[in-house]
């Protein structure tokens, strides 16, 4: 039996390619939200999630997949507010990070809140969720192939490689 593994050869990469995805969903105002305050620029605020949550590169790369679809399913007029890749970013990991937990150590609305310094709250992160999942249509299914197919596509820019190793009976 394979069981297969998703490696990051560059976290870098991982990084510069999540926040250029995140930021060209959608065309998003200046205008100030509530949130865009307090919040890091976009890269240095994935990368602190990434780092505070100890997200594994195979999160990263479904909620990759989640955004791509997602973008696919926006009607051509949508926009978004200055924070919406921020919380793009949130609902894409979280979603992720659920559909392939299977021990219960998912991330949850409470531990974002708390990797984000707060900046959103378990309800604010919540109502994210909820919208992402209405927006992409509950298409969460990726398996090993729609992995493959995503790294054939961007997985000389993202530096990342699915590795399938022999399991032992």
């Amino acid at each position: 039996m394979m069981t297969p593994t998703v490696c990051s050869r560059s976290p870098k990469a991982l990084l510069s390619f999540t926040t250029n995805t995140a930021t060209s969903i959608l065309p998003c105002s200046n205008k100030k939200s509530t949130h865009i305050d307090r919040l890091p620029p976009l890269q240095e605020f994935i990368d602190n999630v990434v780092q505070k949550s100890q997200l594994p590169p195979c999160v990263c790369l479904v909620s990759l997949i989640y955004l791509q679809r997602l973008k696919t399913k926006l009607p051509p007029h949508a926009r978004g507010d200055g924070d919406t890749p921020y919380r793009l970013f949130l609902a894409a990991i979280l979603t992720a990070s659920k559909f392939l937990s299977e021990t219960g150590t998912a991330l949850t609305c409470q531990s974002i809140t708390e990797v984000t310094n707060f900046v959103y709250s378990p309800k604010d992160i919540n109502h994210m969720e909820r919208s992402f999942l209405g927006l992409i249509k509950y298409d969460l299914y990726v398996d090993v192939q729609g992995i493959r197919d995503y790294l054939a596509l961007h997985g000389n820019l993202l530096e990342m490689d699915l590795i399938e190793a022999a399991m032992e009976p």
